[in-house]
């Protein structure tokens, strides 16, 4: 199954739990985009429930986090509304 995941660091983290189940094979085919192969008997089930969590978890850290060091130009003036 290939998947579009929309994030490329969020590719880094499902992969790393792809690459910890022994019942599937996981590859980056494009720059936010996986392919997932089931080999084992597991329901997938298993996984959606697993990988939304893991999605919901870092979404939710990023949208927590303060940007960090980039200040984006608006008529001349950053974010904080200096120029």
């Amino acid at each position: 199954m290939r998947v579009h995941v929309g994030d490329q660091e969020l590719v880094e983290v499902l992969l790393d739990y792809f690459r910890q189940e022994s019942d599937c094979v996981a590859i980056q085919v494009g720059e936010s985009e996986i392919e997932v192969s089931l080999l084992g008997s597991y329901g997938r089930k298993f996984h959606d429930e697993k990988v939304a969590e893991l999605a919901a978890e870092f979404r939710r850290r990023k949208s927590a986090s303060p940007r960090r060091g980039v200040a984006r130009l608006r008529n001349g003036a950053d974010d904080r509304g200096r120029q």
